[in-house]
């Protein structure tokens, strides 16, 4: 079942290893890999994002971390 808030896409081609998708006007550049091996152009995707909160809180973390041991800090 699809998600109440998910935005149907259209595959309108394929570019330099990209996917180009097109919905209510609005044009969405996605990586190839992303995409179901399957999908060809005319196919429509569901696609809905999710806020992920601690994602961020992680990866600033990770980047201090490594700039701390690469400045030799402790």
């Amino acid at each position: 079942m699809k998600p109440k808030d998910a935005k149907n896409w259209v595959i309108d081609r394929f570019e330099n290893g990209h996917a180009i998708l097109v919905g209510n006007g609005d044009e969405l550049l996605v990586p190839r890999i992303q995409i179901p091996e399957e999908a060809k152009e005319g196919d429509v995707l569901s696609a809905e994002f999710y806020f992920q909160k601690d994602e961020r809180k992680r990866r600033e973390n990770l980047a201090k971390s490594l700039l701390e041991e690469i400045l030799g800090k402790d």
